[in-house]
């Protein structure tokens, strides 16, 4: 299935992407555990009697649908789709679900669980087949629980485990909480954490502090889950929810929330450039302060004071960063995000920077396994990247053979050159090898284009199985000039004739990673949530391989070949010698030597004029430190 979402791309300066779509990447599943232990009571507390930390004071599993199984009341349903939600033992049904595979995996699950069945919905079931609607509704509903009274236990969460996949706008899973019978629902939860669209996950234990939007009267909520459809501009998949649960809080517990530590924090509708997206690793001209930070809940029943967030950076063991942060007093429900202060730029060495974020208070936590979190991210002299580094899945287009091309944003902080766009690609397509791809620069606008890489026609060894992780470089004819504080966009460009599989790991912000191609709405840019394999390289000795290496002195290929007006001949030297460079004929006639002087250790280059020369084949020798290396080139006029 592939369709279609519409964004703005305004903050970018999009205007002529007004249109900009989702595309559904290659299939693709991924299970997320629970955030921190589930309590495993399954019997229902009398409500109206305080409690203490960790008890059950409402619970659920579903086991007689909608009438309840919870010693409160029915649940009801609400909302112009409402009748979408049902109680269901077996999984999501319909033109793009699987019963069997995409079951929730909940404690429960054999008694029953409610399930929102979007794709269904959106299909004909003419004969008992699901066959696609020709036009897909955004559907809109909710399943509300009955009025529970928690006046005697205030400080309470929400948790429940849930199975869900969407497409094609933005997630459309919501819990809302009312404190006035249902007559409004002012606080509303994103319980989507962060999964991309298109990737089905079949558990997930979430969990909500409700302290903060309770305090208005708690003892008349109403607690709704709400797949809002409408708003998100998503039709499909599903969402399944199960053992519903309301639980006590401890008097001091102190909780990463969502991801715990973040490298950066980057938001569409607020971002002006792509700075502080999440890149994996920072080639060494681009290193600059990162925004390390922790979202942290104060998810206990009491103000806790003397709080101090760590942030700690380590590569091999040796610590590079360590910063506490002090939080004078924490009020129970409250939520902080908390940022690195002086500013971390990491240092010009590479490696793996591996960071921890903790949380501690002077008072005792009474769930300490969720007072920290990590995150990674890497440094290295040349590459500039987003992706995770093995291919995960892949992206094809629309499948059928078609061309298409396939994008990276990235913001260039200090000016530098652009040698290659690094892209992996992955086996298994009908007639991968021979076709002919390349690498095109774009400005941040997308569509000006700055230039393109010379073809490169794929060979076996260019692919990659699964979690395969070898790059291949598509390098341009000369340096392309990167501007300071400037977003560019690397792409690569496939022209059809065969199925290309581009490698895909990682998560890409909303209108940060893109592909054109002849999609549901016909030639079009898409933006897609799955992270490309596809990176810049500032290696100036790119394609200078091992085997192009004697003795200290490498000679790579000239570029463009074939030439005509000219052509650049890249060389490095281990150590500083005397070079030259001498041109032959096919006949091995002299046609031209050139003393290039003495160069220093490092890369080189040199560009040949042949103009005046006869169309043919033609000898490059490189002569340095008692080294002669030569490679074969072609002009054509």
């Amino acid at each position: 299935m592939v369709t279609r979402y519409t964004a703005a791309l305004s903050f970018l300066g999009l205007a002529a992407l007004a249109n900009a779509q989702w595309v559904r990447t290659a299939p693709a599943r991924a299970t997320f555990g629970p955030d921190r232990s589930v309590p495993q009571q399954t019997k229902p507390m009398n409500l109206g009697h305080a409690k203490v930390g960790g008890d059950v004071v409402f619970y659920e599993d579903f086991a007689n649908g909608l009438a309840g199984n919870n010693g409160v009341g029915a649940w009801t349903l609400s909302g112009p789709d409402a009748s979408i939600w049902v109680h269901h033992y077996t999984g999501p049904n319909g033109a793009y679900s699987d019963p069997v595979q995409e079951i929730i995996q909940s404690e429960t699950a054999a008694n029953g669980f409610m399930l929102f069945a979007a794709d269904s919905a959106n299909c004909t079931w003419s004969g008992q087949t699901p066959t696609p609607n020709a036009t897909f509704v955004n559907w809109e509903g909710s399943l509300v629980s009955p009025a529970i009274d928690l006046s005697a236990t205030p400080y309470v969460q929400l948790q429940f485990q849930h199975a869900h996949r969407y497409c094609c706008g933005d997630a459309p899973f919501f819990v809302e909480v009312s404190t006035d019978g249902g007559a409004t629902w002012p606080s509303r939860f994103d319980v989507n954490h962060g999964t991309a669209a298109n990737i089905g996950v079949d558990i997930d234990t979430r969990s909500v502090n409700l302290t903060q939007a309770i305090a208005g009267n708690p003892a008349n909520v109403m607690i709704r889950f709400f797949f809002d459809g409408t708003t998100a501009g998503t039709s499909h998949y599903y969402w399944q929810v199960d053992d519903v649960r309301i639980i006590e809080l401890y008097e001091y517990d102190l909780a990463m929330t969502g991801a715990g530590a973040a490298q950066t924090q980057w938001d569409a509708a607020t971002a002006l450039t792509y700075d502080s997206l999440r890149y994996s690793i920072y080639p060494y001209s681009q290193l600059r302060p990162i925004g390390l930070n922790m979202t942290v809940l104060n998810n206990g029943s009491m103000t806790q004071t003397g709080v101090t967030a760590n942030f700690l950076v380590e590569r091999a063991g040796t610590t590079v960063l360590d910063q506490d942060q002090n939080i004078a007093t924490f009020n129970a429900g409250e939520t902080q995000t908390i940022f690195v202060n002086p500013d971390f730029t990491p240092p010009a060495t590479a490696g793996t920077y591996d960071v921890t974020c903790s949380i501690n208070s002077a008072q005792t936590d009474n769930t300490p396994a969720d007072n920290s979190g990590e995150v990674s991210f890497g440094v290295s002299e040349f590459d500039y990247a987003r992706d995770l580094g093995t291919v995960a899945s892949y992206e094809e287009g629309n499948g059928n053979n078609d061309p298409y091309e396939i994008c990276n944003g990235f913001h260039i902080a200090n000016a530098t050159d652009l040698y290659a766009i690094n892209v992996a690609l992955r086996n298994g397509g009908t007639g991968t090898v021979g076709l002919l791809i390349r690498g095109t620069l774009r400005a941040g606008d997308l569509t000006t284009i700055i230039a393109q890489t010379q073809e490169h026609e794929i060979v076996a060894s260019d692919l990659n199985g699964a979690n395969g992780n070898k790059f291949i470089p598509l390098v341009f004819d000369t340096p392309q000039p990167l501007d300071a504080g400037s977003d560019y966009i690397v792409c690569l460009e496939h022209f059809g004739g065969g199925q290309l599989r581009t490698g895909q790991n990682g998560v890409s912000e909303v209108q940060t990673s893109f592909i054109y191609f002849d999609g549901p709405s016909g030639l079009d840019w898409y933006y897609t949530t799955t992270t490309p394999m596809i990176r810049m390289n500032f290696n100036p000795t790119v394609g200078i391989t091992d085997a192009d290496r004697v003795g200290g002195v490498g000679l790579g290929q000239n570029m463009p070949n074939p030439a005509d007006a000219s052509t650049t001949v890249t060389f490095d030297l281990q150590e500083a010698a005397a070079t030259s460079l001498e041109l032959r004929d096919l006949s091995g006639k002299l046609v031209r030597t050139e003393d290039l002087g003495k160069r220093g250790a490092g890369a080189h280059r040199v560009t040949i004029n042949t103009s005046d020369l006869t169309e043919g084949v033609y000898f490059y020798t490189l002569t340095a430190a008692g080294q002669r290396l030569s490679k074969r080139m072609t002009v054509v006029h």
